[in-house]
């Protein structure tokens, strides 16, 4: 509550010059010397806990990456090796190609060279030594 008759004065500051304490900037800066090292600490522990977290959530994509490409594979083996039964190659050769099975006289017998054991390597001549 301010009064009637009270006059307010500004206050002259001009004269007063503003000295820093020493000591006090000393326990200051100290302070935050020694503050800083668990500061450190603490944002490396936080930096590898969320490192952690980012390899978990890779890997786990990862991983369902290698199931569904596992089961690609999967199901390209089936499909290849369906393709590839005789028996189906066998039934569109005779429906598409009208073709026959082959008589005895139309059967060639080729001897494959890689079927048959290689002949040993030749052994080559014993150096002769000559009497000095």
């Amino acid at each position: 509550m301010a009064y009637a008759n009270a006059v307010r004065r500004p206050v002259e500051n001009v004269y007063l010059v503003r000295e820093r304490d020493r000591r006090r900037s000393r326990e200051l800066f100290g302070l935050a010397l020694a503050a800083v090292p668990p500061v450190v600490v603490l944002f490396v522990a936080i930096w590898a806990n969320v490192k952690t977290v980012e390899l978990g959530y890779q890997l786990a994509a990862v991983a369902k990456r290698r199931e569904i490409l596992l089961e690609t594979k999967r199901k390209l083996e089936m499909d290849r090796a369906q393709a590839a039964a005789l028996s189906r190659v066998e039934d569109i050769s005779r429906r598409t190609l009208g073709l026959v099975p082959p008589t005895l006289d139309q059967v060639v017998l080729v001897k494959d060279a890689a079927l048959s054991p290689a002949p040993p390597p030749a052994r080559p001549p014993a150096a002769r030594r000559e009497a000095p």
